[in-house]
């Protein structure tokens, strides 16, 4: 069984060459991915420990998100311009993102006071160094077997969910963060070198970031609809900008649902026999 048993994300502000918003993202990324080492050896470590560390990383994970919400909304509406450039070339957009801007450097700047990301970015690397002790060599198949399947499962339960008709955004948000556990629990048993389970791993990864991309696009309509403000005068960029934003996220949504019921067609346990048989060869 081929492991990769901690996140090689780096986090240490100090020396990573990348920009902020990079940074944030790959502390977020080692955030998510020590959480799935964590489910993956719940019943190992107990509930109590999991829940120690399930907590401190989610917590962290908070301390981040105002950072990234403010960048995505603007990488989000910078990928529909790039797309659709001649529709989005509107006053009314322009201005859209001359405040996206503003809003990310304003946040920059609150980050400097009571909330600080340095510090979460510590928490981060503390938590690597501790979870160290973690080592997936040290644990065969059978001990993983019940977080896997637990995961699996808990994800299997969100599609489900998801797939009924008017999903809330909260449903579909649910059912991503799931995805992504699956995704990053079976690229750390060595799901994308094992020929058994190479494609579940890749289609895991493909469908969370489907979910992702549908959940970005539902933060900037939020925010246009919250700040109309930020449009100018008049309602045309607003309605060109939603009408867009909608049907990128039909197809999003359509073709998240299609994976997922190509992830989820089997029960828990056949999963988790197919991905022992896998695995352990």
């Amino acid at each position: 069984m081929a492991t990769k048993t901690e996140p090689n994300e780096p986090t240490n502000s100090n020396s990573h060459p990348a920009g902020e918003a990079e940074l944030v993202h790959d502390a977020r990324k080692a955030i998510k991915r020590m959480r799935a080492l964590a489910r993956l050896l719940r019943e190992e470590i107990g509930e109590q420990e999991f829940q120690r560390v399930d907590s401190r990383l989610r917590e962290s994970g908070r301390r981040l998100a105002a950072s990234r919400d403010s960048e995505v909304r603007l990488a989000t509406l910078t990928r529909l311009r790039t797309h659709h450039p001649k529709a989005l070339a509107l006053p009314g957009v322009e201005r859209l993102q001359t405040q996206l801007q503003t809003d990310r450097a304003r946040e920059g700047i609150a980050r400097n006071g009571a909330v600080s990301q340095r510090r979460a970015l510590e928490d981060v690397a503390d938590m690597r160094s501790e979870l160290t002790r973690w080592n997936l060599l040290d644990h065969d198949f059978d001990a993983l077997a019940a977080g896997l399947e637990r995961i699996y499962r808990q994800g299997r339960q969100r599609y489900t969910r998801a797939k009924r008709k008017r999903a809330l955004p909260q449903d579909l948000h649910d059912w991503r963060k799931r995805v992504k556990a699956l995704y990053y629990a079976l690229d750390m048993l060595g799901g994308t070198k094992t020929k058994g389970t190479r494609r579940l791993t890749k289609r895991a990864q493909r469908l969370g970031d489907e979910l992702g991309e549908e959940h970005d696009l539902f933060m900037l309509s939020a925010y246009i609809e919250a700040h109309p403000e930020a449009l100018g005068e008049g309602d045309e960029a607003a309605k060109t900008l939603l009408k867009l934003i909608v049907r990128r996220r039909e197809r999003l949504l359509e073709r998240a649902l299609a994976d997922g019921a190509r992830l989820y067609a089997d029960s828990p346990a056949d999963f988790t026999r197919r991905a022992r048989h896998a695995l352990s060869h």
